[in-house]
């Protein structure tokens, strides 16, 4: 079994690659940090390294062509990689980051790899339970200024475009369902999970981040519902759904919405120059 995960060098990508090497599978690491990345292979073993800029499309198109070249047929895509920025930024692309990232980025993975993944092939994304806070995607402002600006941002505005960005992931996973029935998509909120997610965002978000600890859970916990969705017999003939706790449950009415996963693909194909 051949995996390729982003975001598997710390928290639950980590925790995940090394269970699926564990398990008896090559995993194939996709990280901005090379150095990081081979340290990381080096102690895992059984493990390629692929480089990306995942918030950079043409560090992507880069990376989907090498892994092209040097890996075999893809059995488990894992768009685990994700982040919450609390200042507005861009792309090169002029896309703001968080979105970039959290939704851009793996619709972009899996549309350039759609001929690499073996029939039946699972693709798994890491939403969050914060999809839950966005009642829709905001279409007009894709640009998520709204999130950012005074009062916004000190209400939590980027938490929130955090959860507007995992609402887009659970749409698209069901999108891709839709459109892409010879792969099964999954998408999976790992719970609390103590690693060093948002403790770049300022000395309050560290603090505020470092007061959760105590009650997160583990990577290794949080990455239980990923190694199951990447494993387990249970879930074979399933596609489109979300998990949690190992158990497949509803996410929120809004990331239910067929309309909107139907206009977020336009959008995405739009965002990254592909025919939809």
């Amino acid at each position: 079994m051949y995996v390729l995960i982003t975001g598997g060098t710390n928290g639950i990508g980590l925790a995940g690659a090394r269970g699926l090497v564990e398990r008896g599978a090559r995993v194939g690491l996709v990280a901005r940090d090379r150095g990081k990345a081979e340290r990381v292979a080096g102690e895992l073993g059984g493990t390629d390294v692929f480089e990306a800029d995942l918030t950079s499309q043409a560090s992507i198109r880069e990376m989907a062509a090498d892994v092209a070249e040097r890996a075999p047929l893809i059995d488990v895509l894992v768009n685990n990689a994700g982040a919450m920025f609390g200042t507005h930024q861009v792309s090169a692309e002029g896309i703001e980051l968080t979105w970039a990232l959290n939704v851009v980025a793996p619709y972009l993975i899996t549309r350039l790899l759609a001929d690499r993944l073996a029939v039946g092939a699972r693709v798994i994304g890491t939403a969050s339970d914060e999809h839950e806070k966005a009642k829709r995607i905001d279409f007009d402002d894709l640009s998520g200024e709204r999130f950012y600006s005074g009062s916004a941002r000190l209400a939590g505005g980027s938490l929130r475009r955090y959860g507007e960005t995992k609402l887009a992931l659970i749409l698209l996973s069901a999108e891709l369902a839709r459109r892409m029935p010879e792969i099964h998509t999954y998408t999976f909120e790992p719970g609390l999970v103590a690693t060093g997610f948002n403790t770049n965002n300022g000395r309050l978000m560290k603090l505020m981040m470092a007061m959760t600890k105590p009650f997160a859970r583990t990577p290794e916990q949080g990455a239980e519902t990923l190694l199951w969705l990447a494993t387990s017999p249970e879930v074979a003939n399933e596609s489109g759904y979300y998990y949690s706790r190992e158990r497949r449950t509803d996410p929120s009415p809004a990331a239910q919405d067929r309309d909107a996963a139907e206009r977020l693909w336009t959008t995405l194909a739009a965002q990254t120059t592909l025919p939809i």
